[in-house]
């Protein structure tokens, strides 16, 4: 049996109160809230009616006492009596106390608002800090609340804060530390403030396992049946292709009113079929004034919920009429309709539900068996994004209740490894361009099984998008960026190409996923629609080394575009320049030129140079370098022939020594090591005469 029922009966067995609660003897709970927070009789024991929660209800929920912007009185302060009262409740009287929530776009504190990215993090760490000092042994819990993202926006002012943008950078932060790297993230969408990822949620959801490692974590949210189905389906599966050690799903259940039970039935039926999650219902409620509207919503719904042996748990979100959160729209007189117990007399609905929770149907319905996680597996990669030939990297870490027996590795659902440890590093190197799928199994040593895995996208090697890589100095066109899949050449934030679609437009790169690629008026191209971290690399042949100027052909019609330049060497980069804001003009095919000075020097050789997107909305025609102190190419020096002696002065004519060179290209080397500084010397072939002006530089 699961952890959390064998728990929650052998704790029901210490108190007497329990027998009269409705699941008593049932596999799943069904539980309710706590509402008022300054009233104990309010939050549990309504006494004005003579009415115990513990008579009815074997589980709950504080509607709002453990929510973070309730339990927060200032940064580092925290407030926790009220959450106390109800968690105590639940010790005594042996009943499952579930936390709600840890994080939500609502209810948060006021300060965080004005928060950088890094002290967000801070303070979310800090939080679930907090919360796991003062509860160290929760069992279930609402990790996130809320999060769905359409028509533009979250349903909960998530942008009011930067917690999105805070638990994205500790997934990275996480990757960075496991693997050596930050990777790009390709877990599915979920829109602002990064399309192609849901890394935010999962770190949630991982953090939270480190601090309760045996408890049950749900995503919770309100439209689940109706509006928002296929989004929150979506989301649930979104946090499992990142990683995310969810546990199940928590379906609100708000948005019932007017839902007959076969369309209930269809929706929770697909729900289920599409995450393959256990389910709860975690806040169920009917808002009628009319109690046999009431009954009859009751009666279609519920049964549903409770027999299918995917729910593993029932939780009502109020119970006294008056007393919960809703109205049906009858004014003042249906305030709180959601109530069972109206003037201290049962609703039709509730003499039903106690009736009906005494039938066989009821007392013999199955739940999954759940209980937190008896083995927990993380699979992480070095990147998601790889070429042919080059060595992938993964890592999987496990852990279990029962311990872990054994690691299962697959590639391409072929078995790769097996592995007696807990722990595994691995490296593979795929020959073909495609689709990797690695997936690991872990078993604990009763069996119990947990899998992890990843998708790897396999690219042909990069390549220049010409014949040959543009040649410096010279002018890289933008939309030439070099042939490759995403996140070895480029990276768009969707995978729509928007210049495509304009009135006049053309489709010029079939082969650059969304990168955003604008016609202009003069039959030429220019990259648009930029979004914040998107970049483009260019494979370049630097024909002269030394300082170099740039000048970049732009447009914007605000004033938030902004990129930079940086170079590649291996997998780090280092800034050309700063960034470069794009200059408002009056819109966005008006281009003006602006320039500066590279930061370092360019030196000879094929190299490749990112332009990286640091502000939206900017676009960008072309960039053209200029070399300002560079000699002719070292190779169109025709004083120079094979093992040639060469006499070197100084520009003021006095006489260093003598070198001799098997390579032109060696020449800018040889001198610095002959004059051991860098600068400019006359070099004389003793052979013809001939002198010319060459840099002395590694």
């Amino acid at each position: 049996m699961k952890q959390l029922i064998t728990l929650t009966a052998a704790a029901l067995l210490s108190f007497g109160s329990a027998s009269a609660q409705m699941a008593n003897g049932c596999s799943k709970f069904l539980g309710n809230i706590t509402t008022t927070d300054d009233n104990w009789q309010e939050q549990c024991d309504w006494s004005p009616c003579r009415r115990t929660f513990t008579d009815y209800w074997n589980q709950i929920t504080c509607e709002n006492a453990t929510k973070w912007g309730s339990v927060n009185s200032g940064r580092g302060r925290f407030n926790w009596t009220n959450a106390d009262r109800t968690y105590n409740y639940c010790k005594q009287h042996g009943i499952i106390f579930k936390y709600h929530a840890l994080i939500w776009g609502f209810q948060h504190p006021t300060w965080i608002e004005s928060l950088s990215v890094n002290d967000t993090k801070t303070a979310i760490v800090e939080w679930f800090d907090e919360v796991q000092k003062h509860y160290p042994d929760l069992t279930i819990i609402d990790v996130v609340n809320v999060a769905i993202y359409s028509g533009g926006d979250y349903h909960s002012p998530y942008k009011q804060t930067k917690i999105i943008e805070a638990l994205g950078s500790l997934a990275e932060d996480r990757a960075e530390r496991e693997t050596g790297r930050r990777p790009s993230y390709n877990c599915n969408t979920n829109g602002y403030p990064n399309t192609d990822s849901y890394q935010w949620l999962a770190e949630a959801f991982r953090m939270a396992r480190e601090r309760w490692p045996n408890a049950i974590l749900i995503y919770n949210d309100y439209n689940t049946f109706q509006w928002q189905k296929t989004e929150f389906i979506n989301l649930v599966n979104g946090i499992k292709a990142c990683g995310g050690p969810i546990d199940a799903a928590g379906n609100q259940a708000h948005d019932l009113n007017d839902m007959s039970g076969s369309q209930f039935k269809s929706a929770l039926e697909e729900i289920h079929n599409k995450t393959q999650l256990p389910q709860y219902i975690t806040e169920y409620d009917i808002c009628k004034k009319n109690d046999a509207t009431f009954e009859t919503r009751y009666k279609e719904q519920f049964p549903i919920m409770w027999e299918a042996d995917y729910v593993a748990g029932v939780t009502l979100w109020g119970w006294i009429y008056g007393k919960t959160w809703v109205n049906d729209g009858n004014g003042d007189d249906g305030k709180g309709a959601s109530g069972l117990v109206r003037n201290c007399q049962d609703r039709s609905a509730f003499t039903w539900l106690q009736n009906y929770m005494k039938s066989d149907a009821a007392k013999n319905a199955k739940a999954p068996s759940i209980g937190g996680p008896t083995v927990n597996v993380t699979l992480t990669v070095s990147t998601e994004s790889i070429e042919a030939g080059e060595k992938l990297t993964f890592n999987i870490k496990s852990s279990a209740t029962k311990d872990i027996d054994h690691l299962e590795i697959y590639i391409n659902d072929e078995l790769f490894n097996k592995s007696n440890s807990s722990t595994y590093e691995g490296e593979y190197t795929p020959t073909e361009a495609g689709k990797l799928s690695i997936k690991v199994i872990g078993y604990d040593k009763e069996g119990n099984k947990k899998e992890a895995s990843k998708n790897v996208t396999v690219c042909s090697a990069r390549k220049a998008f010409g014949s040959a890589p543009v040649e410096l100095p010279g002018t890289i066109e933008m939309e030439d960026f070099d042939l490759g899949c995403e996140g070895i050449s480029f990276k768009d934030s969707d995978n729509e190409n928007e210049g495509a679609a304009e009135e006049g437009g053309d489709d010029y790169r079939k082969d650059g996923s969304g990168v955003d690629i604008v016609k202009l008026s003069n039959g030429g191209h220019a990259i648009g629609y930029t979004a914040a971290d998107e970049w483009l690399e260019y494979t370049v042949n630097v024909k002269s080394g030394g300082n170099y100027t740039y000048e970049a052909v732009v447009a914007a019609g605000n004033g938030s575009a902004k990129f930079h330049l940086a170079l590649k060497d291996g997998q780090k980069y280092s800034d050309l320049t700063d960034v470069i804001s794009i200059p408002e003009g009056s819109d966005w095919t008006t281009y003006t030129s602006i320039s500066g000075k590279l930061l370092s020097p360019l030196q000879e050789g094929e190299q490749v140079i990112r332009v990286a997107i640091d502000g939206p909305y900017g676009n960008i025609d072309k960039i053209t370098f200029t070399c300002t102190d560079c000699t002719t190419g070292i190779e169109e020096i025709n004083f120079f022939s094979e093992n040639a002696t060469f006499q070197v002065y100084t520009t003021t004519g006095s006489l260093i020594g003598t070198l001799t060179v098997d390579n032109a290209s060696n020449i800018s080397k040889s001198l610095k090591d002959l004059t051991k500084q860098e600068g400019a010397f006359i070099v004389r072939n003793i052979e013809t005469g001939e002198a010319k002006l060459i840099l002395s530089r590694e």
